[in-house]
């Protein structure tokens, strides 16, 4: 639930006033929005150059591998 904001200018009078309605419009913009972004994120899987594991395996034998969950 949102409620009104008035916002209010350096003098004290009132500049704009946001109805619960432009708020809930603004969240639920914004919420689709980062959601569209993170999803497109989630998807691309992370690029190394060919070559680079066995590079570091080589100059790091003993340090196990940990799998990102």
């Amino acid at each position: 639930m949102f409620y009104p904001v008035t916002i209010y200018n350096a003098e004290g009078k009132i500049k704009k006033v946001l109805s619960t309605k432009i708020l809930h419009e603004k969240h639920w913009r914004r919420f689709r929005e980062t959601q569209r972004l993170s999803s497109i994120t989630k998807s691309r899987k992370s690029e190394r150059p060919r070559g680079l594991k066995e590079k570091l395996d080589l100059e790091f034998p003993g340090i196990p591998v940990r799998h990102r969950q």
